[in-house]
């Protein structure tokens, strides 16, 4: 997808969604439950949330926080905001996710930390 005129508007009905434009696509994060078979997609993703600002100076915050599930071999896609962060990791990761997370100490991992 490369324009804006091609997403659907359900999407901007979502509780939570991020739009991002590069020169060669138009990339989505939502969780808009709807179907949309002419367009490319990876479902099956859970979210964490990082609780906090993390101030940009920091270096190597997110390989902090996702090196764990990296030596557990999960699968992770981050979407940084300028208040928070985001994890997302695919649904079959997620319990062995948490419980890298707290056995860790990477990020305190509390039910409202859970998108």
């Amino acid at each position: 997808m490369s324009n804006y005129a091609n997403i659907p508007p359900e999407i901007f009905k979502s509780e939570f969604y991020s739009v991002t434009k590069t020169g060669e696509e138009i990339s989505i994060i939502s969780d808009c439950t709807a179907k949309f078979p002419d367009i490319k997609s990876s479902e099956g993703w859970k979210c964490f949330r990082v609780e906090g600002i993390l101030d940009f100076s920091l270096v190597g915050i997110i390989n902090a926080i996702t090196g764990p599930l990296k030596d557990n071999k999960i699968t992770v896609n981050v979407l940084s905001t300028f208040n928070t962060d985001y994890i997302f990791v695919k649904n079959e990761s997620f319990r062995t996710a948490i419980e890298v997370f707290r056995l860790s100490g990477s990020i305190n991992v509390k039910e409202k930390n859970i998108i």
